[in-house]
């Protein structure tokens, strides 16, 4: 799935714009100083410990357009244990260069995300297998389309891309109306206004829970409650049978475990944003 996700993400001419011209600028002065730019190489990359892999579609889009020759051994979404070698390739060491570091980047920062998302989908399942673990939009800027894509790598899916694609309710929102029966005609009025949408509130309490609820919201979003509160709200699902439910507010690896016990229908997190870059080993050499 992850493999169709984003395949055209970055095309050649922003590519050149915008990673490859980035690094690698109008001109390498260390390999034409050094006068070895026209020498063949060879480079690989492996993980350093086992990973969930993910970039390889964006590094091979980087590879094309410097028309470098590659082999792929891993796909994305696959485990990858510490030094099986993800990637080859043949070319001038110019050119070589010119990917190194990119590329190198790229399954470094998304092969992190999509490893401890896998990680946070592993220890939920184990207590509640139909559970699904999603992230926010609470993403890098300019780097949506990517961390999403490592996301769903590592088996988590987007709970939120945009304003654009979901409703959600906050008490941003809910400040501005002055009354119970403002809101009732509004929570209404949204309701009709894209009936084939479900819409969502974030609530703090059981009380404000049980009340949208009873407005006819589909989710529940229940920030930062505690776990016996969390566990009153799901027994909102016998009397609204259509609810759905989730947790949210400082869920990561750590805890997630605890919070997908108490029988939540997802996880909403942004933790797998903040994941550590894993280390991939590039090795350059001559070609023989």
């Amino acid at each position: 799935m992850c493999s169709d996700f984003s395949k055209n993400y970055i095309k050649t001419e922003d590519l050149k714009m915008d990673l490859l011209f980035e690094d690698a600028g109008y001109f390498d002065l260390t390999t034409y100083g050094l006068g070895i730019g026209e020498k063949k190489g060879v480079m690989s990359f492996a993980p350093k410990a086992e990973i969930v892999l993910c970039g390889v579609d964006e590094v091979r889009t980087i590879l094309n357009n410097l028309e470098i020759q590659h082999t792929f051994f891993k796909k994305n979404g696959e485990k990858v244990m510490a030094q099986e070698v993800i990637l080859e390739c043949k070319a001038e060491a110019s050119k070589l260069h010119k990917a190194w570091k990119i590329s190198q980047n790229i399954f470094e920062y998304m092969s992190g995300i999509a490893t401890y998302t896998h990680k946070m989908v592993t220890l939920a399942k184990e207590v509640n297998p139909n559970i699904s673990v999603s992230t926010t939009r609470k993403n890098f800027p300019t780097a949506k389309e990517l961390m999403l894509k490592a996301v769903i790598c590592g088996g988590g899916a987007p709970h939120r891309i945009g304003l654009f694609d979901s409703i959600l309710i906050f008490e941003q929102h809910l400040n501005f109306f002055s009354d119970k029966a403002e809101l009732e005609k509004s929570f209404k009025k949204l309701k009709y206004a894209f009936i084939e949408k479900k819409v969502a509130v974030e609530v703090e309490s059981f009380e404000q829970a049980l009340y949208f609820a009873s407005l006819g919201a589909d989710i529940l979003q229940c920030e930062k409650m505690e776990y016996e509160t969390l566990k009153k709200c799901i027994t909102l699902k016998e009397q609204y049978p259509h609810l759905l439910l989730s947790a949210t507010g400082g869920i990561n690896e750590s805890n997630i475990a605890e919070f997908a016990k108490c029988g939540v229908d997802f996880i909403v997190t942004s933790s797998p944003y903040h994941a550590k870059p894993l280390d991939i080993k590039v090795t350059i050499k001559e070609a023989l």
